[in-house]
């Protein structure tokens, strides 16, 4: 067993043990490793925002340059004007036939006022922008169809961002199409709901303009957060003058790192005590299966010599019979008699096991019935008188009245003639066994009490285990196969009962068997 132990310690606790002192020495490398991935998370979050608004607006353009191949102008502007009615952001649209110094210029808007000032406008945003038109038109003749931003004062009264972009209407013919959004409802309208996707209540995601210090938008209500350290800021790409900023909810990023450490030192503690937890469990398994495989090779043995003694005395004395060397009748008898005694010895010996091993396996039936204790306990003691008294023994059975238990009638005859055989066995000096009954919480007691050696406090926890015997003492000298015990206290439990014992060295044991009682008539 101490083989055993020390492979366990080695294959199994050493190396976690060690691991465990790598991993808490390298827990401040983690803390940086930590920041920095975080940091990266955080980043890869607000670009998914950014390419999120992005594909809202190439779904614009791409609607916006199905409409423009209509039939007609009508159709055309149908489509353009159900696009802004499900878009609010979309403030306005217009498209530039011929990019020339004099373009032909289209402009919806579900504002007629808006509409009107657009088409006025146009022509001088884009006169001082051929530069970046010409690299528009660049991109697309390439297979690119880019978008960017075109600054102007659109409208006074509300902050309008034109994104333009160059369509292609039919092979060689382009057209350049704008599309006024307002930041502000865009950001709130389209942005917003995302932000809140995003969020799910472990970060929270506002929006700023670059001069205003409060949010214009929040995932969280009421939120006046300013600006500062603890929020990671990027531009939104759509919007130069407006930004995205990220915090974690609740706790800094300093403070949940300095969490995940300790959850991470924690586990590892936890780790090493739940294995160190479980060596024990197995190192205490392999201990009781190893001494379980001791007792039934000392079971063996003890059967063994058991059957040897009574097997050896049948044939000595059944051959100096058959040989006729016994001339007196009385001689004879007295040989008979001792064959007889051995053979019911033997049987004893064989039913015993029998019973056990069916008991064990569930195999037993047991027929419950209502039994006179006190009439069972007298036949019992009527049969075993001559053998008690042969041995020397005194005896006293103490009646109080007439109980009456539920039990097995074989399994409670064999129950007691165990602990009555274990009083005998264990008695050395003074030889007296003493049977009494009571009635306690719902259970006919029948208790058997000896004057002997008693059992001390180590083994008294082992004595109902199968194969068990004392190891050492005079106890250990005693015959016996280790069975009796563990059969009669599965024979109780079997019977729904149970069975206790109190005892002491030195001044003798008292078994206790506990049956239902049976119900009043």
């Amino acid at each position: 067993m101490r083989r055993v132990g020390l492979l366990l310690a080695l294959v199994f606790l050493m190396p976690a043990l060690f691991f465990s002192v790598y991993e808490i020495s390298s827990l401040n490398k983690d803390e940086v490793m930590i920041q920095e991935i975080y940091t990266r998370q955080l980043d890869a979050i607000l670009f998914s925002i950014n390419q999120y608004s992005d594909d809202i607006l190439n779904s614009w353009i791409s609607k916006v340059e199905r409409a423009t191949t209509a039939a007609d102008s009508k159709a055309t502007e149908a489509e353009l004007d159900k696009l802004m009615t499900f878009s609010p952001a979309l403030s306005s649209i217009f498209i530039v036939d011929t990019i020339s110094q004099i373009p032909a210029v289209s402009a919806f808007s579900l504002s007629d006022t808006l509409r009107q000032t657009i088409l006025k406008k146009v022509g001088l945003a884009l006169a001082s922008r051929q530069q970046q038109i010409e690299q528009l038109i660049g991109y697309k003749k390439s297979g690119f169809q880019k978008t960017d931003t075109l600054t102007y004062n659109w409208y006074d009264t509300s902050p309008l961002q034109a994104v333009i972009v160059i369509i292609e209407t039919a092979p060689g013919q382009r057209r350049l199409v704008g599309l006024l959004i307002d930041p502000d409802t865009f950001i709130q309208e389209v942005i917003g709901p995302r932000l809140q996707i995003v969020a799910r209540d472990q970060f929270i995601l506002s929006a700023f303009r670059k001069d205003t210090a409060s949010p214009l938008y929040s995932t969280l209500q009421s939120d006046t957060t300013t600006v500062n350290r603890s929020l990671q800021v990027r531009n939104i790409w759509l919007f130069p003058n407006y930004q995205i900023g990220i915090r974690t909810s609740g706790s800094s990023l300093q403070e949940i790192i300095r969490e995940r450490t300790s959850t991470n030192l924690f586990l590892l503690i936890l780790l090493d005590v739940v294995l160190i937890g479980a060596v024990i469990l197995v190192f205490r398994s392999v201990s009781k299966e190893v001494k379980l495989a001791q007792n039934k090779s000392e079971f063996v043995s003890n059967v063994s010599h058991e059957i040897r003694t009574p097997l050896a005395l049948i044939s000595m004395f059944s051959e100096t019979l058959e040989m006729g060397r016994i001339s007196s009748e009385e001689k004879k008898m007295e040989y008979y008699r001792i064959i007889r005694k051995e053979t019911q010895r033997l049987t004893g010996i064989v039913n015993r096991i029998l019973n056990f091993s069916q008991t064990e396996a569930n195999k037993k039936k047991f027929n419950l019935e209502t039994l006179h204790v006190n009439k069972e306990i007298k036949d019992i003691l009527a049969t075993y008188d001559f053998h008690l008294m042969n041995k020397g023994f005194e005896y006293e059975f103490q009646v109080d009245g007439d109980m009456r238990v539920m039990a097995d009638r074989e399994a409670f005859v064999e129950s007691v003639i165990n602990l009555i055989d274990n009083a005998m066995k264990y008695s050395t000096t003074v030889k007296r066994i003493k049977i009494s009954l009571a009635t306690a919480a719902g259970y006919g007691l029948v208790r058997v009490k000896d004057e002997g050696v008693g059992i001390s406090a180590s083994d008294m926890k082992h004595i109902f285990e199968k194969f068990y015997r004392v190891s050492s003492g005079n106890l250990a000298k005693t015959g016996g196969t280790g069975l009796g015990l563990s059969l009669v206290k599965q024979l109780m439990e079997a019977q729904q009962g149970k069975i206790t014992v109190v005892s002491e060295v030195g001044k003798g044991s008292t078994f206790t068997l506990h049956f239902p009682l049976a119900p009043e008539l």
